[in-house]
């Protein structure tokens, strides 16, 4: 009995709580399109057209890179320079490459300056005898984001590959360029 009186009590605490926590306040879509149009399209496109000072250009000069798959951490121009360097050597290979994201949650601060958010990545590429595109894999990604002069850019990166498949990819919201 005593058991019984406590896990009630305690449901009904919980239950009080749930009650009482503030609707959370989706992002404003002006921000989520801005976001879009200054990060996440100029990402797609610089892998489309293996442009390293594209990608360069989307990132602050303070980026912190984390590759948890390889527990590595990269900063600033060395990394920049690393990431313009990789595309650059599949363009000089003449290979081609592509990035999808599917975007899972953000969060902003209350000066709407600084956001955080989550998804997937979906890295495609076409190897020599291949005529189109194929998928590669996925990842999990996180990033802050702070507006720099008006312009959204990536101030840190990190990510992982995870086993996930077309479908979940697509549970999200997803960016692809036509």
């Amino acid at each position: 009995m005593k058991y019984s009186l406590t896990a009630y009590l305690l449901f009904v605490v919980l239950a009080v709580q749930a009650q009482q926590r503030p609707e959370v306040e989706p992002v404003p879509t002006q921000i989520l399109d801005k976001i879009k149009s200054d990060v996440w399209i100029p990402f797609m496109q610089s892998y489309r057209d293996l442009d390293s000072d594209k990608i360069k250009s989307i990132h602050s000069p303070d980026i912190v890179r984390i590759t948890i798959d390889n527990n590595k951490v990269e900063t600033g121009q060395d990394y920049l320079d690393n990431f313009g360097g990789f595309l650059e050597s599949v363009k000089s290979r003449g290979g081609q490459l592509g990035i999808a994201f599917s975007l899972r949650s953000t969060a902003i601060n209350q000066s709407e300056d600084v956001a955080y958010q989550t998804g997937y990545y979906r890295f495609s590429s076409k190897r020599e005898g291949e005529n189109d595109l194929q998928v590669r894999g996925y990842g999990h990604f996180n990033v802050a984001l702070r507006k720099e002069g008006g312009v959204w850019k990536l101030t840190l990166d990190s990510d992982k590959r995870v086993p996930i498949d077309a479908e979940e990819f697509n549970s999200g919201t997803v960016y692809t360029l036509n």
